[in-house]
C-alpha cells in the first residue's frame, strides 16, 4: 500500500514540476493520477493494493479508474481519481497527472509547442506535455475526469 501512495505522489509531484517549467499554469489542480506499470507484476501489485481504498469507476481496455474513499494528499491538492495502467510499450514513462485549467485559453497558448500533444478521445480531448527529462507527462483536459466520469469531487 505505502509503495501505491508514494508512486501516486511522486508522479503528482513530477507532474507538477513538469507543469510548472513549461507552463504558466502553476495553480492549476491535480484531477486525475495515472500509473503506467512496466510489468504485469507491478500492475497486480498496484491493483491489489488499490481495490480497498475505493471503487472502480471506469474499465478501459488499458485498466481500470478507481473512486478512492478517502483523497490522498499531493502538493497540487487532494486527488481521489487513480487509474493503475496495464503495461504498454508506448508508455516507459512512470505516469501522469491531469490538470484543471481553463483549456480553451491553455489550448490556445500551448497547442503549437512541439513539448505539447492533442490527443483526442470519444468524450474529450486533452493537451498532454512530455519532455526527456521527466519520467511522467503532464495532461490537460477539456473536460474534467470527474465531470466526464459523472462524478462527484
Amino acid at each position: 500500500m505505502n509503495d501505491l501512495i508514494n508512486t501516486i505522489q511522486y508522479n503528482v509531484s513530477k507532474s507538477t514540476e513538469l507543469k510548472n517549467k513549461f507552463t504558466d499554469a502553476s495553480s492549476a489542480p491535480v484531477e486525475f493520477a495515472c500509473i503506467f506499470c512496466q510489468s504485469e507484476g507491478k500492475y497486480e501489485l498496484f491493483t491489489n493494493s488499490i481495490k480497498p481504498l475505493g471503487k472502480i469507476v471506469e474499465d478501459t481496455k488499458s485498466g481500470f479508474t478507481y473512486f478512492l474513499d478517502k483523497p490522498i494528499s499531493t502538493i497540487s491538492g487532494p486527488l481521489r481519481l487513480v487509474k493503475i495502467r496495464k503495461p504498454d510499450i508506448k508508455f516507459s514513462q512512470r505516469g501522469d497527472a491531469d490538470f484543471n485549467t481553463d483549456y480553451k485559453k491553455f489550448k490556445n497558448t500551448y497547442q503549437g509547442d512541439p513539448k505539447f500533444e492533442l490527443v483526442i478521445y470519444k468524450t474529450f480531448e486533452m493537451l498532454r506535455l512530455s519532455n526527456s527529462d521527466f519520467d511522467v507527462m503532464a495532461c490537460f483536459s477539456n473536460i474534467p475526469k470527474s465531470k466526464d466520469l459523472g462524478i462527484k469531487l
